[in-house]
C-alpha cells in the first residue's frame, strides 16, 4: 500500500502581469517552456513527454481537471488510480503585485524530496527560458 502525502511548495516569481504567467502555466506551449520536453493538450487530455526517442523517453497522460484562466490549472495523472492532482495557481501580492505560483502534487513518503528537487529544477527552467 502506498502512502500518499500533499506537498505544497512556493515560488515566487519577478513578474507582474497575469497574462505573461498564465500563459506559461495554462497553456500546453507555456508549460513546454519548463515542466516538460514537449506538452500537447488534446480535449481535456494531456500528454507530457520527457527525453529524446532515440535515448531515455518518457510519457504520461493526464486528464485536465480545471482551468481557471489567469487563476489556476489543475491535472491528474491517468496511470494513478487515486484521488491525486497536480495544481498550479497564481497568486498576486496586493503589495508588490509580484505573482507567486502554489504548486500542489503527492508523493510517496520515500519520494518527497525527489519531487521537491524536481519541482526547483522546473523553476530554475522557468526562469531561464523566460526570466519570469
Amino acid at each position: 500500500m502506498r502512502i500518499l502525502g500533499k506537498i505544497e511548495i512556493e515560488h515566487q516569481l519577478k513578474s507582474t502581469s497575469r497574462n505573461i504567467v498564465w500563459q506559461l502555466i495554462g497553456t500546453a506551449d507555456g508549460l513546454r517552456k519548463w515542466i516538460a520536453d514537449d506538452v500537447k493538450l488534446e480535449g481535456d487530455t494531456l500528454t507530457f513527454v520527457w527525453g529524446e526517442v532515440w535515448r531515455h523517453h518518457e510519457m504520461r497522460q493526464a486528464t485536465l481537471l480545471r482551468a481557471e484562466n489567469q487563476s489556476r490549472i489543475r491535472w491528474s495523472w491517468d496511470d494513478e488510480d487515486d484521488d491525486t492532482y497536480v495544481e498550479i495557481s497564481m497568486v498576486c501580492s496586493p503589495v508588490s503585485g509580484e505573482i507567486t505560483l502554489h504548486v500542489t502534487d503527492f508523493t510517496t513518503e520515500e519520494d518527497a524530496d525527489w519531487l521537491c528537487s524536481t519541482w526547483r529544477h522546473n523553476f530554475d527552467s522557468l526562469r531561464l527560458k523566460s526570466g519570469v
